[in-house]
């Protein structure tokens, strides 16, 4: 027998009735959102559209209610529209197999609930309501049951990317719903349902979602960021948020956030407003730009708890030209023992010009730690703090790489495998974590600045000579008040190679004894010869190198003053013999790469190059190879005066041949 009570209640409460008569389709508890998008079915709003992520059970939903909207006999004639006909008689084959075999649904009904045997698109209700499937591609106008035009209609998922390539398509779309379907329905008691999961930044669900004609609900899979610990899933026993975070964060490494974001949390952005594509990185084998100068840059994070902090971006780069090569990247959750331990580790394996740390009120976290670190290992590290820019977003900071993305002057140095989370944060932005990326847009401050000496190149890079028995080693020294600098050159004629340079951190002497040692294990046999520049000679109780360096017992020569020989390097940079260049660098020698390769620089205030170069150990090694040049070239001049000349001197003390009858 029919229980009438029974059957009013769950009339009434169709989140109900769905639960007591399909429990089989229902293996997890359903979340209270379920429950939301029945009574929205239910309701008497003529327009509903409901948005759910994937796999939020929105068709499962549909296909119940459905079936007991047949079987309460709520309508007459349903239009059941799929994206295309197959998919909707796909979804009416469910309901045709539920209403055939669900033994619940027979007992609480009194028996069999269809009135005949169902067709590839039609189901009759004992009820004499029908339901029939029909595809969006089809031409929906004139439809008849007998003599009822469909009251209802229930769209699943209409759309796919053809319908939403473009505004013209979206526009046809809409057009087809407005003059096709909805004129075919029964005006009096018509009811249009949607469900879809957003397709594009402009779509059917974006407009009608817009529209006050239409009652708009969504779904997504979360309450907020996924890797916020405050956020909630909204179907826990299916989707429980450490699932969540762990599907957010593979789709993120992929590149593939946007993709993420659309299926799961009903976020779409058009891919034309996209900055940065990932057609527009270039690629680069790692072995032919071993030598350029390269700077390193961290973008510190305030924690290592992977679900509370940002990650610390890092990028080991150099820019030659327009072009920016990525030698490596990388972000991590590092402790900040663990980001100390990087800063040398990251030093030692590129010899780095510059180290930028975006400081902001990070300054006595990070600097004391490194300071303490730097005087322990006796280590100089180049570290250079930048404050992030005040005058703009860190996205529209990043922006600042549109350029170079748009004429593909970012080349990553070994391939995309080699930096998989900087491309895939460049695929995901502006979306999702930007720490790479931050720390990419400082490369283009980093290397602000003139460099001395532009016409350094890959041709000044070349493997010193041998140097044997007896032969000399001219050793240029220079300091700073923490920092000892020297570079060993070779010189032959009027060429000058640059066999190995040094830099240590610390005490004066110290340092000094450091590097007095490596150069004997360097050149055993070699004889020296060393020169300290005639600024810090004279400074000697300012700067204690030269007392340093007597106390080991050598005895060191007066090299040029620095603002004389400033720009001395250029002529035989230039200079070609023989096929070979007069000035070349090995390419062990790091220090002197980096330098002449772009850190020894003018720094850029206001648009305009400074009158000094930028301090740090670029500018130290720089300005020892200049004096020693300078001062090793006048005094192959002056062995080159033919006698009985006519001698004058130059402001520096050199000597030169004059055309002026007149001594001087």
């Amino acid at each position: 027998m029919i229980d009438a009570a029974l059957l009013r209640q769950l009339s009434e409460d169709r989140a109900l009735a769905s639960q007591m008569l399909f429990p089989h389709r229902h293996p997890q508890s359903s979340p209270e959102y379920h429950i939301e998008i029945i009574d929205l079915w239910r309701a008497s709003d003529e327009f509903v559209v409901i948005e759910a992520f994937r796999e939020g059970a929105k068709s499962t939903l549909s296909e119940e209610f459905l079936t007991l909207e047949g079987c309460f006999g709520n309508f007459r004639y349903c239009l059941l529209v799929g994206e295309t006909y197959s998919k909707a008689c796909q979804r009416l084959a469910a309901i045709d197999y539920e209403a055939r075999t669900n033994i619940r649904l027979h007992q609480t009904f009194g028996g069999p609930v269809l009135a005949r045997k169902s067709i590839e698109n039609k189901v009759w209700f004992k009820t004499g309501a029908m339901i029939e499937a029909v595809g969006w591609e089809q031409e929906l106008q004139s439809f008849k049951h007998n003599d009822a035009r469909p009251d209802r209609a229930y769209l699943d998922d209409p759309e796919n990317q053809e319908r939403v390539r473009d505004k013209d398509a979206v526009d046809a779309s809409m057009r087809k719903l407005y003059l096709e379907l909805i004129p075919a329905l029964d005006k009096t008691n018509r009811k249009v349902r949607l469900t879809q999961t957003r397709r594009a930044e402009d779509c059917m669900v974006t407009r009608l979602a817009s529209s006050p004609e239409w009652l708009y609900r969504a779904f997504p899979i979360c309450d907020g960021e996924p890797d916020d610990p405050k956020t909630k899933a909204i179907w826990p026993s299916r989707y429980p948020m450490g699932w969540v975070r762990a599907e957010y964060r593979r789709y993120r490494d992929a590149g593939m956030l946007g993709e993420f974001n659309q299926a799961y949390r009903l976020i779409v952005m058009d891919p034309a407003k996209k900055p940065f594509t990932e057609d527009m990185l270039s690629a680069a084998d790692p072995s032919s730009w071993s030598f350029m100068p390269k700077a390193a840059i961290f973008d510190p994070a305030r924690s290592s708890d992977p679900l509370k902090s940002d990650r610390y971006g890092k990028i080991v780069a150099s820019k030659v030209g327009t072009r920016i090569y990525v030698h490596e990247s990388g972000g991590f959750h590092w402790s900040p023992d663990e980001f100390v331990d990087d800063l040398f580790v990251t030093q030692e394996r590129h010899d780095c010009f510059k180290m930028g740390i975006e400081k902001n009120s990070l300054d006595d976290w990070l600097m004391s730690p490194i300071r303490h670190a730097i005087l322990k290992r006796g280590v100089p590290l180049p570290i250079v703090t930048m404050q992030a820019p005040q005058d703009r977003s860190k996205e529209d900071f990043i922006r600042g790489l549109e350029p170079f993305a748009k004429a593909r002057d970012i080349v990553l140095v070994g391939g995309r495998v080699a930096h998989p989370q900087l491309v895939a944060e460049w695929c995901n932005f502006p979306q999702g974590p930007r720490d790479v990326l931050n720390a990419l847009a400082y490369v283009l401050r980093l290397f602000a600045g003139q460099p001395v000496y532009e016409d350094f190149s890959g041709s000044n890079v070349q493997e010193a000579p041998d140097v044997g028995r007896g032969d000399t080693v001219h050793v240029a020294w220079n300091a700073s008040s923490s920092e000892v600098v020297a570079v060993a050159v070779v010189a032959q004629n009027r060429r000058y190679a640059v066999a190995a340079d040094y830099a240590r951190a610390g005490p004066t002497r110290d340092a000094v004894d450091a590097i007095r040692f490596e150069l004997r294990a360097k050149f055993p046999t070699a004889a020296f010869q060393h020169y300290v520049p005639t600024d810090v000679f004279d400074q000697w109780q300012r700067i204690a190198l030269v007392p340093a360096l007597r106390s080991f017992g050598v005895v060191p020569m007066r090299a040029s003053h620095v603002a004389v020989a400033r720009g001395s390097l250029a002529a035989p940079m230039r200079t070609v013999v023989r096929n070979a260049r007069c000035l070349t660098v090995d390419r062990r020698a790091a220090n002197t790469l980096n330098a002449l390769g772009g850190g020894y620089s003018y720094p850029i205030a206001k648009g305009v190059p400074q009158h000094e170069p930028e301090p740090g150990i670029p500018r130290l090694t720089a300005e020892a190879l200049e004096t020693l040049v300078h001062t090793l070239s006048a005094q192959t001049e002056v062995a080159d005066l033919p006698a009985g000349a006519n001698i004058a001197y130059s402001p520096s003390g050199a000597r030169y041949v004059t055309s002026n009858p007149s001594r001087r």
